[in-house]
């Protein structure tokens, strides 16, 4: 007989039960970003630009202009990749607070993506991660939307 399934047998019940719990947890936290809209993501109020200025409510003219310029085509992928995201909710979170705004954005990919304005993205609106989450497409591809990409 293998001391694996013997070892099972002699761990005392509560013990078990806490590893059972404890393998939940780790699981719970560990989920995907790319989780449907139901699937634990919330909002938050939206807290104005990084800047700190009040009434983040407003999309800068930079990103209403970029916004404009950009492609029918990119436009329709990012209606579609922040809808099954997020339920295209710009002060979406998910993952346990890892992902952030309409595109699911990591704080680290938001500040380092093309047209950034920085801070996190749930402080600006769905214009702004629009014209970032296209700009990181055209870089990149849609590698970072592996599911809704």
């Amino acid at each position: 007989m293998s001391p694996g399934p013997a070892l099972v047998h002699r761990l005392p019940r509560p013990f078990a039960a806490f590893v059972a719990v404890a393998v939940l947890l780790a699981l719970a936290v560990a989920a995907p970003a790319h989780a449907p809209a139901s699937g634990g993501i919330s909002t938050t109020a939206n807290t104005g630009p990084a800047d700190g200025k009040k009434g983040g409510g407003a999309t800068a003219p930079k990103y209403v202009r970029l916004w404009e310029q950009t492609s029918k085509r990119n436009k329709r992928w990012a209606h579609r990749t922040a809808q099954c995201e997020s339920g295209r909710d710009p002060k979406a979170i998910g993952g346990g607070g890892r992902y952030r705004g309409a595109f699911q954005f990591m704080k680290s990919t938001w500040r380092t993506s093309p047209k950034s304005p920085g801070g996190d993205p749930i402080r600006y609106t769905y214009k702004t991660q629009a014209v970032v989450a296209v700009a990181l497409k055209t870089r990149v591809g849609t590698s970072p939307w592996p599911v809704c990409g």
